[in-house]
């Protein structure tokens, strides 16, 4: 039976990765089986932009306007005067959203309302007290950072994640909206087994695994690419700003044995750029390192399935989308062994680097890369797990899964009554 389903996303985009393609992929196979509204706040830069036009079968989608109050709220944010302005004018707009799905309610009838994304917990909203069954996530944003890697940053960079990680535990563990949210929701899903366990350990609240994000479609292996093996390409994709710790695989490169053998092609833009290239260039990479800046996501795609391994350094991560960008085009992934890399990434697909000190991390990249460069046969090997192993993250198989999720909602909505 097809349902109707309200859903909460707040940015959409059917061009854009990260958040913006979590909600696009999920809206674009449950319309298949159900019929879906959906309220949303942007699909561009910044909250209340609705310049994309959005459309799909079976979906009505719903944009949430901002009032006076929300645009003044968030306009130092805009102008990159106060980046924090945008919490406050974003938990106004949830207030809005609640507004308009209170109107859509009282005209139409609802089977279960699902608040999909952002992916944090930090802003829970307000439609879970609409009296309808009610199912949030998938959701993270309770991970920890091992202390060797915020000692690895800058100081700055290294007091905000401090107080970062404290304001996290206080509001995990004592905001009194996210625990009459939580007494509140149906069913929970959570991104990340640390995440759940988090959840399972505070509030003693069950919740299905589920990774926020999957692969639409695989494109078929780029063959051609392991005949050369003069070049091991490696890519990077992100922001490059201290989270994503850029600086990491840079050092790690400045200890590769055969350097001449190696091309590392950085995609994304950030504040760092400048001193990444400084440091690039003091350290006699440049002419290893290739910089790409933002591209389109197609032209990601592409260069994605020329390279032999995609490498993910950051401190703090759920399941960073470029993991689902990277397998579509079976290319396998290094990455920290924490996060959500932890419960996606394998033996079979690609390589986790333990965390035990910063410098063994460096050094343990370095071995990987070292490896490659040796053992070319070992990326086709890595190449075809990524091909089996991501038959387990594919969207259209979720169809099943959500629609049983929808069903014990609304199950334990009404054994609560």
């Amino acid at each position: 039976m097809r349902k109707k389903i309200l859903v909460l996303a707040y940015v959409i985009s059917q061009y854009k990765g990260s958040e913006f393609s979590v909600a696009w992929n999920y809206i674009k196979i449950m319309s298949c089986s159900n019929d879906i509204t959906v309220l949303y706040g942007c699909s561009g830069e910044h909250l209340g932009d609705f310049s994309e036009d959005i459309s799909l079968p079976n979906v009505t989608f719903v944009p949430v306007q901002s009032d006076t109050i929300t645009t003044v709220l968030n306009y130092p944010n805009k102008r990159g005067v106060f980046v924090f302005s945008h919490f406050l004018a974003y938990r106004r707009w949830h207030y809005l959203a609640y507004i308009k799905a209170k109107e859509l309610v009282e005209k139409d009838s609802f089977d279960l309302i699902h608040y999909l994304g952002p992916i944090g917990y930090r802003e829970f909203g307000y439609l879970w007290s609409i009296d309808l069954p009610y199912m949030w996530g998938p959701i993270a944003g309770v991970n920890s950072v091992d202390k060797c890697l915020i000692l690895s940053l800058p100081f700055l960079d290294q007091v905000k994640q401090i107080i970062r990680l404290l304001t996290n535990k206080i509001q995990f563990s004592h905001s009194y909206g996210l625990k009459k949210a939580l007494k509140r929701v149906d069913l929970l899903l959570t991104a990340t087994s640390e995440t759940q366990k988090a959840f399972k350990l505070t509030h003693d609240i069950n919740s299905v695994y589920l990774p926020e994000n999957a692969i639409e479609s695989m494109t078929p292996l780029n063959i051609s690419k392991f005949k050369d093996a003069a070049k091991v390409e490696l890519i990077f994709v992100g922001s490059l700003d201290s989270r994503k710790s850029l600086i990491t695989l840079l050092k790690a490169l400045c200890m590769v044995k055969h350097r001449g053998k190696v091309l590392l092609n950085v995609v994304g833009s950030g504040p760092l750029l400048s001193s990444l290239k400084q440091f690039c260039s003091d350290n006699g990479l440049q002419n290893y390192v290739k910089w790409h800046g933002q591209i389109k996501r197609k032209e990601v795609f592409k260069l994605m399935g020329l390279s032999h391994l995609h490498i993910i350094t950051s401190i703090s991560e759920a399941n960073t989308t470029v993991i689902w960008e990277a397998m579509s085009q079976g290319v396998p992934t290094l990455s920290l062994d924490h996060c959500g890399m932890h419960d996606t990434i394998c033996n079979k697909c690609g390589f986790l680097i333990p965390i035990k000190s910063y410098l063994q991390v460096i050094k343990d990249i370095t071995a990987v890369i070292d490896s490659c460069i040796d053992n070319p046969d070992m990326l086709r090997r890595k190449a075809d797990g990524v091909l089996e192993c991501a038959k387990s993250y594919m969207w259209r198989d979720r169809i099943l899964f959500f629609d049983k999720c929808y069903d014990e909602a609304i199950s334990n909505f009404n054994r609560s009554k």
